[in-house]
């Protein structure tokens, strides 16, 4: 084992910025087709925004990393291979970062470079607001060469200088090794300090109970000695996360059908120490963990299962719910699970193994069981994605204030964010979603709308409110705690009807096009009253009519012959939306 401990001169002050620094995700790969491609998720104004991207990228695969800046807008990205900068070129600098120990990529027969999950992870330095860290880990075969054991053999990183080349970004330094030895199959993950700027990063040493303890502060990357605890971790191919509030950690290890290993640690993060180690065995395949905002859910994505865990009970194992289990839908493979991420609107994203057009959410991970409204195949997508879904650490944590590291005069100062959705079949009604961060422990709606009389104000930290009449409504939310308050206004503008409320024909989605034995519509926003979908061929005669609900009705189109075909959804005979789709085989 090498350790490389790398000292860097500060010459800035902290500066403390906006934390978007996850609000631009980038998914998919090129396929020569206008059914390829990449496409980009964001959340600028809390609520998801999904469309396809002009960037012409070669591939996301299973390792996934992008950082957008202080602003929320994209600023770099990493899929294995090179640094891209946010027009998907190649960031000056960025190219040949990996230290490899065999120059084709492929050598192990079946993976490269981009197939490690959480091979890589961006962090700002503290301290160096002009300088991002790209924490990355090579490829190896732990094992011999008729018998392959992927492995990871050294932690490196590459500095970014965010103002470099006119502000797209140069990789001055590349190749840096932090840690020689055989390590965990990617899975990186950092925890912010209780002093509210600095970085954990702890580090498996494969296939064993020891830990390497990393500190990132100002004067660089830290080895901090190691830990030993519980039993050993089975390295494989899977992920991990630290909880939002930052006292837990829980890693995934898909090794074989028989052998699968969920690990759940309690985590000092003004010390740097895990302990309450629990680990469960399962028989299975790859998944995934991510927590719940609150932090006191963990779910697991385990191909044809979700799972839910109570971090507050007693007996965590037997806390287990099965929230779901797959419904067999197909979008060019089966949808089933994969990788999950917690992410900026609150809600968790899972996306599928394999190629589809598709993606799972939880709209709700706060509420217990099936209270957190799993929808599968909820979130359509406008070009295919290989099991990918950009992973992130939790930049939004701040100081432990009052505790023994609280030593740098930080304090939780709360910002206030929020998301808003319509009901989808009746615009008047608006639900309320608090984002705020840092802290905070009260919250003060403010709707604009005086008609509304008492109902005009909400102590409420989700409320949902019902408009008194069409307008462009001011609607602001207060949040405080001890050390002081925040406030953000945003204007929103509501229709008469459906048709003056654009912004809700992103909530109902009808894929895929082309189809053939079945049609399915998503709705991704609660309903106040069910819909109609109405199905006409050519000549405008009714085909099918089905009643829609919220998330997925699928519809059975074996018998229709081949062809065009009309669908108009309505509430209350008010026209929602309307398109034409392609049957492309019968019965």
């Amino acid at each position: 084992m090498k350790v490389s401990i790398a000292f860097f001169v500060c010459l800035l002050p902290f500066v403390c910025a906006a934390q978007l620094h996850d609000n631009t995700w980038m998914i998919g790969y090129q396929g020569g087709t206008s059914e390829f491609g990449i496409t980009e998720f964001t959340f600028t104004e809390g609520n998801l925004a999904v469309k396809k991207s002009n960037h012409t990228l070669t591939a996301f695969q299973d390792l996934n990393a992008c950082f957008s800046d202080s602003s929320g807008q994209l600023f770099a990205m990493f899929h294995g291979y090179w640094v891209m900068d946010r027009n998907g070129a190649k960031m000056k600098g960025g190219d040949s970062i990996r230290f490899k120990l065999d120059p084709n990529p492929f050598v192990f027969g079946y993976s490269s470079d981009g197939d490690i999950p959480q091979g890589g992870m961006f962090l700002p330095w503290p301290g160096h607001p002009d300088s991002l860290l790209l924490f990355y880990v090579s490829q190896g075969n732990a094992g011999t060469v008729s018998f392959v054991e992927l492995a990871s053999l050294h932690l490196q990183y590459a500095l970014i200088r965010l103002s470099g080349n006119g502000g797209l970004g140069e990789v001055t330094v590349r190749r840096h090794v932090v840690l020689e030895d055989t390590i965990q199959y990617g899975r990186l993950s950092a925890c912010k300090h209780a002093n509210g700027r600095d970085w954990w990063l702890m580090i498996n040493e494969r296939n064993t109970n020891r830990w390497y303890r990393y500190l990132l502060d100002p004067a660089g990357i830290h080895l901090l000695g190691q830990q030993e605890i519980g039993l050993p971790v089975t390295d494989g191919f899977s992920m991990s996360a630290y909880s939002p509030d930052g006292q837990h950690y829980a890693t995934f290890n898909a090794i074989d059908n028989i052998n699968d290993y969920l690990d759940v640690y309690d985590f000092d993060r003004c010390e740097g120490f895990f302990f309450n180690h629990r680990q469960i065995h399962f028989s299975g395949e790859v998944g995934g963990v991510a927590f719940s905002p609150n932090s006191r859910y963990l779910y697991l994505s385990y191909i044809t299962k979700l799972f839910q865990y109570d971090l507050e009970s007693p007996d965590f194992e037997s806390s287990q719910v099965l929230v779901d289990t797959f419904d067999g839908f197909v979008s060019t493979s089966y949808a089933i699970f994969y990788q999950p991420q917690l992410a900026p609107d609150g809600k968790i994203y899972i996306c599928c193994l394999g190629s589809t057009k598709v993606m799972h959410v939880i709209h709700s991970p706060d509420e217990a069981g099936v209270g957190c409204q799993f929808q599968q195949h909820g979130i359509p997508l406008p070009v295919h994605n290989g099991q990918s879904l950009t992973s992130s650490p939790y930049y939004r944590l701040g100081p432990l204030d009052g505790s023994a590291c609280d030593t740098l005069g930080l304090d939780n100062l709360p910002v206030s964010w929020w998301r808003s959705e319509q009901d989808t079949l009746d615009p008047m009604q608006v639900y309320f979603h608090d984002l705020s961060y840092y802290e905070p422990t009260e919250w003060q709606w403010s709707f604009g709308d005086p008609a509304s009389g008492v109902n005009n104000s909400s102590l409420e930290r989700h409320p949902q409110h019902i408009f008194s009449a069409p307008g462009t409504y001011e609607v602001c939310l207060m949040v405080g705690n001890v050390n002081a308050r925040d406030t953000l206004c945003r204007m929103l503008t509501l229709g008469s009807s459906m048709a003056e409320n654009p912004d809700l024909d992103t909530r109902i989605q009808v894929a895929p096009n082309p189809f053939d034995s079945r049609l399915s519509v998503a709705v991704s926003s609660p309903l106040a009253q069910s819909g109609v979908i109405r199905l006409f061929d050519q000549t405008g005669r009714l085909v099918m009519q089905e009643r829609l609900s919220f998330g997925i009705t699928e519809l059975n189109t074996g018998h229709l012959p081949p062809g065009m075909y009309f669908y108009s959804i309505s509430v209350r005979e008010e026209p929602v939306k309307a398109g034409k789709v392609v049957k492309v085989r019968g019965e």
